[in-house]
Parts: C-alpha cells; structure tokens; sequence
C-alpha cells in the first residue's frame, strides 16, 4: 500500500511540476516575431513573453497568428492562417 501512495505521489509531481513550468500567460500578447518555420516569439508591447512551437504546422513571416486562450500551456491550440495547430513548446522568456 505504502509503495502504491509514493508512486502515486511522484506520478501527480511529475505530471503537475511539467505542466506549470510549460505554460504562459499570453493575455496581453500585442505581436509576435518569426523565428523559424516552426517558432515564434509573443510580444508584449516591447518585451518578449514567450516562445512558442508548432512543429506540425509551417509559420511563415507574413502568416496570420491567432491565440485561442489567454493562459496557454503545452498541447494548447492556436490558428495559424486559419488551421489549427498544437502547441507543443510555449516557454516565459
């Protein structure tokens, strides 16, 4: 029984300590930047918030990027030029 708590412990840290540290607030997102086909940078004003990766989907500088929640986290969805797309990497920079 014991071994079962623990291990149930550890699985419930894993899985809640990964999910904080992959998601960002992104509710006063007011642009991005292109970083590669894959990647972008959210802006607030100036000063960048966080890195975001769709490795299933091609972003291009001129596409058309829409944020679907204002906390994301990874596995999330966005819209890049009208298709949806996971997110499997969005970092606090």
């Amino acid at each position: 029984m014991v071994r079962w708590v623990v291990g149930l412990c550890i699985a419930l840290a894993s899985v809640f300590g990964k999910a904080h540290a992959d998601c960002a607030d992104v509710s006063n997102v007011t642009g991005w930047s292109y970083v590669d086909s894959h990647t972008i940078i959210l802006y607030q004003y100036s000063k960048p918030i966080a890195l975001l990766k769709v490795p299933w989907c091609y972003i291009y500088s001129t596409s058309r990027i829409r944020l679907l929640k204002t906390y994301m986290c990874s596995w999330d969805k966005i819209l890049v030029d009208g298709t949806v797309c996971d997110v499997t990497e969005i970092k606090n920079l």
